[in-house]
């Protein structure tokens, strides 16, 4: 019986051998995923017990079932984490309701003084709408900034951009409970905007049926961005093309993230970090792209470039483009997407 189990070992590694050697040289094109052969876990536990029943003592303790079973586990955590990242992801802006309990209502702006000594103001109403609590903000443009770093902070909601062709930024928020605070400072050429949603106490939240969080940001297209996006949960999807983004930086948790750059700049840097969520990005043919990822069970759709070495992606006119964006993705248990339009 030891021969037999002998047998049924090799003989599995040879038809695994063979089904790699004819990917690899392109004898068999099947459109499968990680994800996909991942779903065939329980396939792995019948072949350990067949192992079982082959053993000359019928004794789970064989090196055949110890490998298979080895296989299975991990491959089975990952196909249930994805099926949850799926549901979670059909989730993300279909009935959320969080009601949170809040003692501090309050609203607030802040004043700050520039290099030159001039005093500026952020504007700020809020007011109900409904269900809701309606805030809005508004930050002068100013002449003596050419240079814009955005740092935004927020809790589950849907983000949505607009153009602000007055204001160097602002914003609109309907909140079902909690609300926002913003700040902003002139440091010489630069403007620092810090937007983020106010710390709360005693905070409890539910799911349940009812209006989403929406917050809709503005910004204006002329000065030169950096962006900071802190997101928890929700949606965002922004249309940064007609801006001129240096660098865009996004932490997410779980969230459904749509991003489209543009070719504003000669260079642009995005850093995404993000642990269970959707994340598709789309790049400018024109330009050069590279991509490097970092980060285990992720599944990733990078159309149109070309994979130089483990985990870096280039575009075919990477070296020979006048721009270029560079795209570094650490994620996991995450869908990421890279497209060219």
């Amino acid at each position: 019986m030891r021969r037999s189990s002998n047998v049924f070992l090799g003989a599995i590694l040879i038809v695994v051998g063979v089904i790699f050697m004819a990917f690899n040289y392109d004898l068999i094109d099947f459109d499968l995923t990680f994800r996909k052969v991942a779903q065939f876990w329980p396939v792995l536990l019948i072949l350990a017990g067949l192992a079982v029943l082959l053993h000359e003592r019928r004794s789970f303790y064989n090196p055949t079932t110890a490998l298979l079973v080895a296989f299975a586990i991990p491959l089975a955590i990952y196909s249930m984490a994805s099926n949850g990242v799926r549901r979670l992801e059909n989730k993300i802006g279909e009935d959320f309701d969080f009601k949170w309990d809040d003692d501090d209502n309050s609203f607030e702006y802040d004043w700050k003084e520039s290099e030159g000594g001039d005093a500026y103001e952020s504007e700020e109403r809020n007011y109900d709408n409904g269900s809701r609590t309606e805030q809005d903000f508004a930050v002068p443009f100013n002449s003596k900034s050419d240079k814009v770093k955005l740092h935004v902070g927020g809790g589950a909601a849907e983000f949505h951009l607009e153009d602000s062709p007055k204001d160097v930024f602002g914003a609109r928020t309907l909140l079902n409970a909690g609300s926002y605070q913003i700040s902003d400072e002139l440091r010489g050429n630069s403007h620092d905007i810090d937007f983020e949603m106010k710390k709360r106490k005693n905070k409890s939240f539910h799911f349940g049926d009812g209006d989403n969080n929406e917050v809709f940001l503005k910004l204006n297209k002329k000065p030169l961005w950096d962006i900071e996006l802190g997101i928890g949960a929700g949606d965002l999807d922004f249309d940064l093309s007609p801006y001129k983004v240096e660098k865009l930086e996004i932490n997410t948790g779980a969230a459904a993230i749509k991003v489209k750059l543009g070719d504003m700049l000669k260079e642009s840097h995005v850093d995404v970090e993000s642990g269970v969520a959707k994340v598709s990005l789309s790049v400018p043919q024109n330009v050069g792209c590279e991509i490097r990822m970092d980060g285990a069970l992720n599944a990733k759709d990078f159309d149109g470039f070309e994979k130089q070495e483990n985990s870096h992606y280039r575009t075919s006119n990477f070296d020979t483009a006048d721009k270029k964006i560079y795209i570094s993705v650490s994620s996991g248990l995450s869908s990421v997407s890279v497209d060219r339009y």
